[in-house]
């Protein structure tokens, strides 16, 4: 059966606590009015925006057999996400993340790699991607046995099938960055990154010169989140920056996840470069309205009703 996405990656069990503007005194306690768990991980949330969008989605990883573990699968297939093909793993435990937000939304994390620390292309059935329209990588350095040639050889593999392909970065806290995603973004249509991971993985300072790096690199397009500014995008015919929806901002984790489904939908529905960005820059403006990834999203038509709805800049030459 032809699948619109196999997003592919990391799933994790995000336990979010809000607000928490300093950390109480070692040994004691500290009350905090929201505590909530959430799905997140670059391409579970993708993938579960997709399928609210209305795609046909397949996710791909590893989580443990444990509770976080029967949380993201049951989770993921309560959005229509297909699960059959995400493996399960006894020898560790799933990836789960704190998230401590502070009173003006700006989050710190607290990771446990688990299962995505092992979860390799030696766990992947590459006939999977023969029936795949799109195949999207969420994210390096936090899926580190598919980072480098295994990514490159699967996304290679994907092209060769017919398939778009896409990457979303992820904050290196080890330091290797660029190394991460060199080999795969010949064979990456769009790559997909935050202004600050960007810099560090290209080297490069403006949003120009970063996404003159990647294509440079091999990459067709790159669409480059600005936060609270929007998006940033260019591809060989357009460069362009569209402002971010003005919006109540009550928590952004997810919300880079959440564009790229956005930008990714509309690719498949052969909406224009411009107007896929614009409808991923109004998926990140639903997403930041409440807490969690994905939860935020509920079709297709609030998407583009925020789309069509509210003032926004750009293009931008």
């Amino acid at each position: 059966m032809r699948v619109d996405v196999v997003s592919l990656g990391l799933a994790c069990a995000d336990v979010m606590v809000k607000p928490v503007s300093t950390l109480p005194e070692k040994g004691t306690l500290g009350l905090v009015p929201t505590l909530e768990l959430h799905l997140g991980g670059l391409a579970a949330a993708t993938a579960t925006v997709l399928s609210k969008l209305g795609a046909n989605v397949t996710f791909l990883g590893m989580v443990g057999e444990d509770g976080f573990g029967d949380y993201i699968v049951n989770t993921l297939d309560g959005a229509g996400v297909n699960t059959q093909s995400v493996k399960r793993s006894s020898e560790a435990s799933t990836p789960a993340t704190v998230v401590v937000i502070d009173d003006r939304g700006e989050r710190t994390f607290l990771h446990h790699s688990g299962t995505a620390a092992h979860f390799s292309d030696r766990d992947i059935d590459a006939n999977i991607f023969n029936d795949a329209s799109w195949v999207h990588w969420g994210g390096p350095a936090v899926t580190p046995g598919l980072d480098g040639e295994p990514a490159a050889r699967i996304l290679k593999r994907a092209q060769a099938s017919g398939s778009t392909t896409s990457l979303d970065t992820c904050y290196d806290g080890s330091g290797k960055w660029f190394e991460r995603i060199e080999p795969a973004l010949p064979h990456t249509d769009f790559i997909m990154s935050s202004l600050e991971e960007a810099r560090a993985y290209s080297g490069c300072e403006s949003k120009e010169d970063i996404a003159a790096f990647f294509l440079g690199h091999g990459a067709k397009g790159a669409i480059i989140k600005l936060g609270e500014h929007g998006i940033y995008a260019a591809n060989g015919d357009q460069a362009f920056e569209i402002l971010a929806h003005q919006v109540e901002v009550v928590d952004t984790t997810g919300a880079g996840d959440a564009a790229c489904a956005g930008f990714i939908y509309a690719q498949l529905k052969e909406w224009s470069f411009e107007d896929s960005v614009r409808l991923a820059n109004a998926v990140g403006g639903l997403t930041v309205q409440r807490m969690g990834g994905a939860e935020a999203v509920s079709s297709l038509d609030d998407a583009v009703a925020l789309m069509n709805s509210v003032a926004i800049g750009g293009p931008k030459a």
